[in-house]
């Protein structure tokens, strides 16, 4: 049999819980879980503990060395009347319903059953049931977290026996993507999956270097504290400084300078900057390890025309490669290329080529002959162009800007842990040159190179969380279309199977947080890994529907929020609305405090709408009215 045992804590009169005291061990088949007291005279309080309830052994027992007799001969505990040993009364053991055992005698059921005794949660369950759960995770047998077991263990522990080994990472995900597709065509509404096999992602890149790169958007606070604080009192030092001064002046006069007023120029001071930092050490110049010294003009931020002429240009370079290069003379035969060709031809083309390519290459080597060269396609690896209207992102991606907008978002983590949105102004200059020194030099072994990873989802959206959250739920926030970082790390849904906006919704919800707390990994680390073992339920039409909607609201109340704005009228309205089916039919652990129901403030708009979003996955997941969910 196996021994549980359950930390003792003693809580303070500030209600914070201490060191533990000493462990209690339990006998088999018990649990227990003592709740918090801020009254030191109470029972469970830092005075007169009284240790001995059901399934621990009494102080007479452990100080003697000898187990108490606490069951009978069917092995169940003793609930009676209090013995000489200190033992307590209780409440009658209660069944809960049966839970299924999915081991080898599928015909068997777990029996649990539940008592109290004063403010303590007493439990009676065969320990083969957390031997049985996905990880062997050891979680309080309430009647919210059976049904929860009840409903996803089996088919989670199955999904991950079949799939695990081809999604665990975003490159065997996109070895496997065939397999995948084919899979989530099957899933309908009410289907229970793994998120990782219903969304992509992983770590983005490190630039190796952010000051260079990097910079905060005009017109935003950081870059006001540039501006206006950080570069005069940089120039300030640097003057004061003689060898730095003259390098200062006569790099800043080689662009365009004026050395009497040196900030004015916002693009000739930057000019200074990296070359000064080659030759200083930092801490010289007052520059932090990390610190942006750039501010991003919004004239010079790109779009879609900026990325439609970079399509534009890589279309052209490559078709004339693939026209000219002697070596694929055999992919065209006797027909001519045209000079000119439409996007669709072109991602058609591209396509051939490639298995082509593959094909030729495997002839070669049967028959000994030097093989095609890979760079003879001209296409970066991962590189392809396969839907024309994606095709201007993809060229984006691999070869950067050369027309007028040079700067695309760029998303890090977010120290502040925000859900729903960040309030992030960084922007990386993404520039042709940029790029192509990116990738060239992408993960070699020497200091100060850059690594670009999962480089198929840059300039997408998706949904990024705070990477540590200690004892309150995920916070999950939408991850517009930018070029992210590897401490911004994201997931962004199959859009067949879940919209990213019904997804981020389900990922703030309680519900979420609580699976991965109780049956995968019960520490403040929430780890990508993590998140592609929780159990997805595909919705149907109208529950996605409500979801985009509370999700959509939610980033409106955030970005009002954000301008430290009252919320709008018609956002109000709706989250009245919201509160008053709320107050009518919703658990009553759900329902929102007074203070929101103001609507005074966008926090209170986000009050309504988190608790409506609790309550939709609630239902999604078929545990309505059996939390709260906000143990974490």
């Amino acid at each position: 049999e196996t021994l549980f045992v359950q930390a003792r804590f003693r809580w303070r009169e500030d209600g914070k819980r201490s060191e533990p005291d000493k462990a209690l061990p339990l006998l088999p088949d018990a649990t227990i879980e003592w709740s918090k007291s801020n009254d030191p005279t109470s029972e469970t309080g830092s005075a007169g503990f009284q240790p001995a309830v059901s399934g621990i052994l009494p102080e007479t027992s452990r100080a003697s060395g000898e187990a108490a007799d606490l069951t009978g001969e069917n092995g169940a505990t003793r609930a009676g009347n209090e013995s000489s040993a200190g033992m307590p009364k209780t409440a009658g053991w209660k069944p809960a319903l049966p839970i299924p055992n999915d081991d080898a005698d599928a015909s068997r059921t777990f029996d649990v059953s539940h008592a109290t005794f004063r403010d303590l949660r007493l439990h009676r369950v065969p320990s083969a049931l957390w031997r049985g759960a996905h990880k062997a995770a050891f979680f309080e047998p309430r009647p919210g977290t059976l049904r929860l077991f009840d409903r996803f263990n089996a088919t989670v522990k199955a999904l991950h026996a079949e799939w695990w080994e081809r999604i665990e990472t975003s490159e065997k995900f996109a070895q496997n993507r065939a397999a995948l597709a084919e899979y989530q065509a099957t899933l309908q509404p009410g289907d229970i999956t793994l998120v990782g096999l219903i969304a992509e992602g992983g770590q983005g890149m490190r630039t190796a270097n952010n000051a260079r790169f990097l910079g905060y958007l005009e017109g935003t606070p950081q870059a006001a504290a540039i501006v206006n604080k950080k570069r005069p009192d940089w120039t300030k030092l640097w003057l004061a400084d003689a060898e730095i001064a003259v390098r200062f002046r006569a790099l800043l006069e080689a662009a365009g300078g004026d050395l009497d007023k040196p900030t004015k120029d916002s693009a000739a001071w930057e000019a200074t900057v990296e070359p000064l930092r080659t030759e200083f050490p930092a801490a010289r110049l007052g520059f932090g390890k990390t610190g942006l010294y750039r501010t991003v003009p919004k004239a010079l931020v790109a779009g879609p025309t900026d990325f439609e002429f970079a399509w534009k240009e890589r279309k052209k370079k490559l078709w004339q490669r693939w026209r000219s290069r002697g070596e694929l003379k055999g992919f065209w035969g006797e027909k001519m290329s045209a000079a000119r060709v439409t996007d669709a031809e072109f991602c058609e083309t591209c396509i051939a080529l490639q298995s082509w390519v593959a094909v030729e290459n495997e002839r070669r080597r049967k028959t000994n002959k030097p093989t095609l060269s890979k760079d003879v396609i001209g296409l970066r690896s991962a590189e392809s162009y396969r839907d024309p209207k994606d095709a201007p992102r993809i060229a984006t991606i691999y070869n950067g800007l050369s027309g007028r907008g040079q700067w695309v978002p760029f998303r890090k983590g977010d120290p502040e842990g925000n859900r729903w949105l960040a309030n992030d102004p960084t922007f990386i200059e993404w520039g042709a040159e940029n790029v192509t020194w990116f990738f060239e030099n992408s993960g070699r072994p020497k200091t100060g190179m850059p690594v670009m990873r999962n480089a198929h989802l840059y300039l997408t959206s998706g949904v990024t969380w705070t990477a540590v959250a200690n004892h309150v739920p995920m916070k999950a926030r939408i991850q517009d279309p930018s070029i992210f970082d590897a401490d911004s790390m994201r997931l962004t849904p199959v859009e067949s199977v879940a919209a990213a906006t019904a997804f981020l919704a389900l990922l703030n919800s309680d519900i979420v947080s609580f699976l991965k707390m109780k049956f995968l990994k019960h520490t403040q680390k929430w780890e990508i890994g993590d998140l592609r073992q929780l159990p997805f339920v595909i919705p149907t039409p109208a529950q996605a529907k409500r979801l985009e909607r509370l999700a959509e609201l939610a980033m409106q109340a955030k970005r009002h929020a954000f301008a430290a704005e009252p919320p709008p009228d018609p956002l109000v309205l709706e989250c009245r609305r919201l509160a008053d089916a709320l107050l009518a039919h919703a658990p009553a652990y759900l329902r929102p405090p007074a203070q929101a129901v103001t609507f005074q403030k966008p926090e209170d708009c986000l009050a309504v709408l988190e608790c409506t979003v609790n309550w939709e996955a609630e239902k999604l997941y078929g545990v309505e009215s059996l939390g709260p969910f906000d143990d974490f």
